[in-house]
């Protein structure tokens, strides 16, 4: 037993060393000499002071023992890992590196080498794994990268956040990279420029990459349609082909990949509708298809148990309902369906995606109240902005999310009170909740608030009482807008001492005024960080002297406030100061210096009272808008040279005067010119038509100008909107006029333009306004050509000499005024003059309303408006009107127009004014027009209708002078009763209706002779016809005559006689 118990120990002692030291040698095998060497060498040829990892390699120490290094149990270098170590320095074919040999994986990721793309990869046979992502090298790729044929992770990725230089694989191409690369699992290429045709890298990847798992190249400028050829890739798990220039339908194949974990497909031009299927894939975890603006889709059901964890659609095509079946996806944490086009209510069961941390619905259709997001503890970004959701948002218990970070429930509808507690919330750092109708006040709320919360915007709500202390203990407040509400009071210094990083602050528009020391103090003692300040409509009698001493002031707005005097002289020194609105208020005077050093860009100052011989002019203004002031001399000879780099100048309803100087023409940059509503005279500058090549808007109306308008409007017209109203030109309508494609709005209107309508306009499609009233122009309005405006919504031919019938082809392709538009949803006519910013023209138009000249300073683009009066059309009004369902405003009256009052026009549910008076209208008035319940005014007078007017309907609520001098009609509010037929009163003839026919009689004779005929003439050629019509007198006679059927029983009836007659 002692000699089996003695065996036994040695067998375990011998297992237990043979053991012991294979591990030992596996894990610290002495790193061999020249392996060391090269090591170092690398390091000496490196900017190696920044690297952690390299400072420590030293020759004293083993090198397998070093940062980054690993060896096998012979002590060769396999590993080297000097990612994220801010090296810097370049690397050539002939650096140490490529005599590594045994090496297996290379990660020099994130670091600053800032050199070409080295070569001499094909030395390191043996890698595996390399990782050269955002490493900083630049240049075409070499081929040598593609010798490594044993390679199964290749990253070469570049972002374009890191500014590394750009890298390009053309020669090599992206077929030459990968034909040798057979083992290759996962690719990474994202960021790199691949010169490759539509079909042939995805061609090369499906050829030669059989096993490859993960393909990953956004931003690579690929292009064209998704060939099917990746559908042989099976393996594929992770698919990365976002921002790319891909077009073309969504393959459908990539539902049938049974291991596809994630699908980013976005920033690119997909279009069709994606297969529902996509989302029944077993293992799908992150779907992004964002930013394709052609691609549709809809949730008709989540699968149950779904993997799904990031789903992004947004700026895409896809809408419809949410379903309730959301809740399956219980392993969601991001969801972004922002600007697309989903509506219907929120589903309740969105309260049980409890792993949620990322929610973004802004930008749809969704409606009625939301759900309580108080389950959702993960929550850190929740945003409900731009939807018609209502409702109290008193449902969540918003202490409780202790992970929101940011709350935005801007531009919806919702209502009640504002819940103290998102203020005392201690995560909350953003709360946006604009254009809302939330209402109360906050003078309850107290307590401690969060040092974290750092924007607050309650703006454009229904707000209202003392204005709100307790934003003042918000010390961490950076953002603080209010403007738009009823808050009042008097708002004292000393509140704001303590916000010392504050630096938005917008209280426009309420009740509010400032104290004495908040105007007249020197010193900026509080406000120190304040970048923008609106403060208009806030009571200011005078500019507040701290102003000119904050010296990081961006953007300032003190208008439609009371200030009077000079616009003071530091204005026009301030070095950072870039945005001036000082609009609305009662300036008279510049404080004048002698050196203009501001760097404003944007100066409003119409409204005012300034006066004198011209405006001021800093040097790199681009918004200038000196309107509606009282500046009154001649436009500088040389105000081109002021408007270098303006894109908008107004010196509208000035009192300018003398002509226009050609050097107005250099302000290449302009976007828009308004002269309007002064007394300039002379001709439009010819070289002023050709700046319609950039020029969005010119606006010349209500001057003196004469001559013609300059046919020279170029080829490339970016004009949008052209109004020369109220002047004198005359000649014709531009025939180069049909170069301006953009054209939005023609207002040629009240001038002595002698010419036809402008059928030659037909390229003008965005057609929206065109206004020809008060010329000379003449001739019919029907074109051969066709023509169509399908956005036309205003038309005002008025007080012309057109002729002949109304143009009922042209008519029928005006869409705009068939199609009712919701209302909530109208827009104004404009010219945005920056994009992201609120500068912008706005369209203006004079239309004749009930009789009444009306200046629109603002057209909306459901408003729409027919006006054809004083002319000489005539014939029947034209049935293409009847579908005009947005119609508001029909004028045709003081025509030569014929027939009757179409029962059609009561289909116009949108009529507000109906004016047909002084035409030649016959017949009665349709009871169908009680159907227009908005219709506030009518004028029918001056026709010759009849009957009475239609009893019951809010069409007798119309004074006496809407239906006078129509000798036929009778009834209220006529005085003329309708018991017995009314007496037509001889008065003096009208001039317009000459010979009349009374076709009443006419109609009642042709009627008698037709019927007549129809009888006689089958009784003299028709047999069978005479005899039964015989019969059938016989049988009337003998009814009403028995004694006549007695005395001729003995005689032949009549039908016997003829048919013996006719035997």
């Amino acid at each position: 037993m002692r000699t089996s118990a003695l065996v036994s120990w040695l067998f375990f002692y011998s297992y237990v060393a043979t053991v012991f030291r294979i591990k030992a040698v596996s894990v610290s095998g002495q790193c061999q000499s020249d392996q060391q060497e090269l090591l170092l060498g690398l390091k000496n040829s490196l900017n190696s002071s920044s690297s952690e990892k390299l400072v420590k390699w030293n020759q004293s120490t083993d090198c397998c023992s070093w940062d980054g290094i690993t060896c096998n149990a012979d002590g060769q270098v396999i590993g080297l890992d000097l990612s994220k170590e801010l090296i810097s320095g370049a690397i050539d074919k002939s650096n140490s590196l490529f005599r590594l040999r045994h090496l297996q994986q290379l990660n020099l990721a994130y670091n600053s080498f800032k050199s070409k793309f080295p070569s001499g990869f094909e030395n390191l046979a043996n890698l595996r794994y390399l990782n050269l992502s955002n490493a900083g090298f630049t240049g075409q790729i070499p081929v040598e990268i593609s010798y490594m044929t044993k390679l199964v992770t290749l990253n070469l990725s570049k972002s374009w956040l890191l500014d590394l230089g750009s890298l390009k694989l053309k020669k090599p191409n992206l077929v030459m990279l990968v034909q040798n690369l057979t083992r290759l699992q996962n690719l990474y290429l994202d960021g790199i420029n691949i010169s490759a045709d539509r079909n042939k890298w995805s061609q090369a990847l499906s050829s030669s990459l059989p096993d490859l798992q993960v393909l990953s190249m956004s931003g690579c400028h690929l292009s064209g349609p998704i060939n099917p050829s990746l559908a042989k890739l099976k393996s594929l798990s992770i698919i990365r082909l976002d921002t790319n220039n891909l077009f073309g339908p969504f393959p459908k194949f990539f539902a049938e990949f049974q291991n596809l974990t994630s699908l980013h497909l976005g920033g690119n031009n997909l279009s069709g509708s994606v297969p529902k299927e996509i989302l029944q894939a077993p293992k799908l975890q992150t779907l992004d298809l964002s930013f394709n603006k052609l691609l549709q889709g809809s949730f008709l059901r989540f699968p149950p148990n779904a993997s799904l964890q990031s789903l992004l659609v947004g700026d895409t095509n896809f809408g419809g309902w949410l379903p309730e079946s959301i809740s399956n996806l219980g392993q969601l944490t991001r969801i972004e369906l922002t600007n697309c086009k989903f509506n219907g209510p929120l589903p309740k069961t969105l309260e049980k995606l409890a792993q949620l941390v990322y929610l973004d619905f802004s930008s749809n259709n969704f409606s009625g109240p939301v759900p309580s997001f108080t389950t959702l503890k993960a929550l850190t970004y929740l945003n409900l902005a731009g939807n018609q959701l209502n409702g109290s948002i008193l449902s969540t218990n918003w202490s409780s999310l202790l992970n929101l970070v940011s709350l935005d429930l801007a531009r919806n509808s919702f209502s009640g009170t504002v819940p103290p507690t998102l203020f005392q919330s201690q995560s909350l750092r953003i709360i946006y909740l604009p254009q809302n109708q939330f209402t109360g006040g906050f003078s309850e709320v107290k307590g401690e608030f969060s040092l974290l919360l750092e924007a607050i915007d309650l703006s454009r709500n229904r707000l209202q009482g003392p204005f709100p202390m307790f934003v003042f203990e918000i010390q961490g407040l950076c953002e603080l807008s209010l403007s738009y509400n009823k808050f009042s009071g008097l708002i004292t210094l000393s509140a704001f001492h303590k916000l010392k990083n504050l630096s938005v602050l917008d209280l426009s528009y309420n009740n509010l005024s400032f104290d004495s020391s908040f105007i007249n103090l020197p010193l900026p003692t509080f406000l120190p960080s304040i970048a923008k300040l609106k403060l208009s409509s806030c009571n200011l009698t005078k500019f507040p002297d701290f102003l000119k001493n904050l010296s990081i002031l961006d953007h300032l707005d003190l208008s439609n406030n009371r200030i009077h005097g000079k616009i003071p002289s530091w204005i026009w020194k301030t070095q950072r100061l870039s945005y001036l609105n000082l609009s609305l208020n009662f300036l008279v005077e510049f404080e004048r210096t002698s050196h203009i050093t501001s760097r404003l860009l944007v100066i409003d100052l119409h409204g005012n009272l300034l006066q004198g011989q011209k405006p001021i002019f800093p040097p790199q203004a681009a918004y200038l808008d000196y309107s509606s002031n009282n500046f009154s001399s001649v436009l500088p000879h040389e105000i081109g040279d002021f408007l270098q780099y303006a894109s908008f100048f107004s010196l509208s309803g000035n009192n300018i005067h003398g002509s226009i100087p050609k050097s107005i023409c250099q302000g290449s940059s302009l976007l828009v010119l308004n002269l309007s509503n002064n007394s300039l005279s002379g001709s439009i500058p010819e070289c002023l038509i050709q700046m319609s090549a950039s020029l969005g808007v010119l606006n010349l109306k209500r001057n003196n100008l004469n001559s013609n308008i300059s046919d020279t409007f170029p080829e490339n017209c970016l004009l949008q909107t052209l109004d020369l109203n109220q002047n004198q030109l005359g000649g014709k309508v531009p025939k180069s006029l049909v170069k301006c494609r953009m054209l939005e709005v023609l207002d040629l209107g009240n001038n002595q333009i002698d010419d036809t309508f402008p059928c030659h306009l037909k390229s003008t499609l965005r057609l929206r306004v065109l206004v020809l009233r008060s010329n000379k122009f003449k001739g019919h309005a029907n074109c051969q050509e066709n023509i169509t405006w399908p956005m036309l919504q205003i038309i005002d031919l008025a007080s012309n000499s057109f002729g002949g019938k109304l143009p009922q082809g042209l008519l029928m392709t005006w869409n705009a005024m068939m199609t009712e538009n919701n209302e909530h949803y109208s827009e104004i006519l404009h010219f945005q003059i920056l994009k992201l910013s609120e500068l912008s023209f706005q369209d203006s138009i004079t239309v004749t309303m009930k009789g009444i000249e009306l200046e629109l300073e603002k057209i909306l683009t459901i408003f729409t408006s027919i006006d054809f009066s004083s002319n000489k059309f005539e014939g029947p009004i034209p049935e293409a009107i009847g579908d005009f369902r947005a119609l508001y405003l029909l004028n045709l009256s003081n025509n030569a127009l014929t027939g009757t009052v179409p029962s059609f026009l009561g289909n116009l549910p949108k009529l507000e004014a109906l004016d047909l008076s002084s035409n030649h209208l016959i017949g009665q008035i349709p009871p169908q027009l009680a159907n227009l319940n908005f219709l506030s005014f009518l004028n029918l007078s001056n026709n010759e209708l009849i009957g009475k007017i239609p009893l019951g309907t809010q069409i007798q609520s119309f004074p006496e002078a809407s239906f006078e001098n129509n000798a036929g009609l009778c009834g209220p509010p006529l005085k003329a009763p309708c018991e017995s037929p009314p007496v037509t009163k001889v008065g003096p003839p009208n001039p317009r209706t000459g010979n009349h026919i009374n076709w009443n009689l006419i109609s009642v004779e042709i009627g008698f002779v037709f019927g007549l005929g129809a009888v006689i003439v089958p009784l003299m050629f028709w047999k069978r016809w005479r005899i039964w019509y015989s019969k059938r007198i016989d049988r009337v006679l003998f009814k009403f005559f028995p004694k006549l059927d007695h005395r001729n029983r003995n005689h032949r009836t009549i039908a016997q006689w003829i048919q013996g007659r006719r035997l």
